[in-house]
C-alpha cells in the first residue's frame, strides 16, 4: 500500500567516478518506487571529470529524479574526505529545503556523518532510513589495511552506531548483516525496523539482449568478469582459474568488463598475460552490460571470504544470471545456496576447484542453451526489480512521521557517540 502522503526522499551516496552503482542499481529501484508513492532525489558525493556528473545529471533528469553532485576533497589524506562529509551537512540541509525533503536515506558511513552533522532541530523533523550498505568500517579493516584497534575504526563504528540508533529504518542486504547490526545497536534498534532488501535489476534489458544477441553454441566458449577491481575481488586468482580452464578448453576466451582498465592491465602484466589474444578487456557503459554479457557463457565473481563479505550481495551475480550465465563464485557471498538448487552455481574455492572445472567441461560446455535458460530463470526468481521494489516498500512503509516515532533518548545517545570521538 502506498503511504498516505507522498514521501520526498533524499538519497545521499558517496561514490568514486568509476563506480556505476547509482546507474545500474539504484536509479531503476527509485523509478520503480515512484508508482508506489515515493519520490527520490539524489545527492552524490564524488570527484573526477565533470562530464561524468553531467551524464548522471542528464540520466536522472530523463528519469525525473533530481540530482546534485558534491565534490569530495581528495587532498590532505583522510582529513580531506572527512571534512567533505562534515561540511556536506550544509549541502544536505540545502537539498532538504529546495526539494521539500521529508526523509533522508544516507548510504554508508560518510553520508551518515553528513547527516549527523546537521543541526539537531533540522534533523529531528525528518525521517531517516540508513542504508548500511554492508559493514563499511569492517571492509576497511579487511581490505584497506585499517587497524581494528585504531581511532579511525572506532570513529567509523561510532558513526555507524549513531545512525543505527537514530534511524527510523535500517536497510541491509543479507540476514547475516542484519543480525550483526541489531547486536551492535542494542535495544535502540528494534528488529522490526531493520530490513533485508535485495539488489534487483530490471529484467527487460537482459531478456531483450538474449533475444537480439543469441550466443551460438558453436562459438568459442567465453568466460567473463564484469565489475569493480580491487583486492577483495581477487583478480589474480580469477586469472589463474581462467588459465587453468584454458588448458582444458583450448578455444576459451576470457572477457574482462571493468571501468578500472589501468588496474586490469597491471594485473595482466604481473601474470605475463598482457599480450594474450584470448583475453579481452574493455570498459562498458552500464546500459551496454546486458548485450555484452549475453555473448558470454560463464560468469566468475570471487570475493575474499572475510568477516565483512558476509554482508554483501554482489550486483554482478544478478547480472550474470539474468544474462543466462551460470556462475563460479565464492560460497557464502550472496544467496549462493539458493542458486545451487537451480544447478547454475559452483564454488571457486581451492578445495573443490577441480570439481568445478569438471562441471564446466562436462555440464556447462555441452549444454549451453539449457544452462542459459536455467540461469535466466534463477535470475528472474532472485534478482528481479519487482521483488526489490517490494522489499523497499516494506521497509519505507514501516516508518511513521518523525513527530510520532522520534525517541529523544536514542537521539541523545547518537549525539554523545559522535561527540566523544571529536
Amino acid at each position: 500500500m502506498p503511504p498516505k502522503s507522498i514521501r520526498n526522499i533524499l538519497f545521499i551516496t558517496w561514490d568514486s567516478p568509476e563506480t556505476r552503482y547509482l546507474e545500474r542499481l539504484f536509479l531503476p529501484i527509485f523509478t520503480g518506487l515512484r508508482s508506489r508513492g515515493y519520490h527520490f532525489h539524489v545527492l552524490q558525493f564524488s570527484w573526477g571529470a565533470e562530464q561524468i556528473a553531467e551524464a548522471r545529471t542528464a540520466l536522472c533528469a530523463k528519469l525525473g529524479i533530481p540530482y546534485r553532485k558534491i565534490n569530495i576533497v581528495r587532498r590532505l589524506g583522510a582529513a580531506g574526505p572527512f571534512s567533505s562529509a562534515v561540511l556536506g551537512a550544509r549541502a544536505v540541509k540545502q537539498a532538504v529545503s529546495e526539494w521539500q525533503i521529508d526523509t533522508l536515506m544516507p548510504r554508508s558511513l560518510m553520508p551518515a556523518l553528513a547527516v549527523l552533522r546537521m543541526r539537531k532541530s533540522a534533523r529531528d523533523t525528518l525521517n531517516i532510513v540508513f542504508d548500511a550498505d554492508g559493514l563499511a568500517a569492517d571492509e576497511r579493516v579487511d581490505f584497506g589495511g585499517l587497524s581494528p584497534h585504531g581511532i579511525t575504526y572506532r570513529f567509523l563504528r561510532d558513526i555507524e552506531g549513531a545512525l543505527l540508533r537514530r534511524s527510523d529504518a535500517v536497510l541491509t542486504r543479507t540476514e547475516s548483516a542484519r543480525s550483526i547490526l541489531l547486536a551492535r545497536a542494542g535495544s535502540a534498534l528494534k528488529p522490526q525496523n531493520c530490513h533485508v532488501v535485495s539488489n534487483g535489476l530490471d529484467t527487460g534489458p537482459f531478456t531483450d539482449a538474449l533475444q537480439h544477441f543469441p550466443k551460438a553454441t558453436k562459438e568459442p566458449f567465453t568466460l567473463c568478469y564484469c565489475g569493480s577491481i580491487g583486492a577483495q575481488y581477487r583478480l589474480p586468482e580469477m586469472l589463474d582459474i581462467a588459465c587453468k580452464m584454458k588448458t582444458q578448453i583450448p578455444e576459451l576466451q576470457f572477457r574482462l568488463f571493468s571501468q578500472y582498465q589501468d588496474v586490469v592491465q597491471r594485473a595482466l602484466e604481473d601474470k605475463g598475460l598482457h599480450e594474450e589474444s584470448w583475453i579481452n578487456c574493455k570498459a562498458v557503459p552500464s546500459e551496454k552490460v546486458p548485450e555484452e554479457l549475453v555473448q558470454c557463457d560463464l560468469g566468475i565473481a570471487l570475493r575474499e571470504p572475510l568477516f565483512s563479505t558476509q554482508a554483501i550481495l554482489p550486483i554482478k551475480l544478478g547480472e550474470y544470471l539474468l544474462a543466462g550465465l551460470p556462475v563460479i563464485v565464492t560460497p557464502g557471498v550472496g544467496n549462493t545456496e539458493q542458486l545451487s538448487e537451480f544447478g547454475v552455481f559452483r564454488s571457486a574455492g581451492t578445495d573443490n576447484l577441480e570439481e568445478t572445472l569438471s562441471w564446466v567441461i562436462n555440464e556447462v560446455l555441452p549444454n549451453r542453451a539449457l544452462m542459459r535458460e536455467k540461469s535466466h530463470a534463477a535470475g528472474k526468481k532472485y534478482f528481479s526489480l519487482k521483488s526489490t521494489v517490494d522489499s523497499y516498500v516494506a521497509a519505507l512503509s514501516s516508518i511513521s512521521k518523525r513527530s510520532d516515532s522520534f525517541d529523544g533518548q536514542g537521539h541523545e545517545m547518537a549525539e554523545q557517540s559522535i561527540a566523544n570521538d571529536r
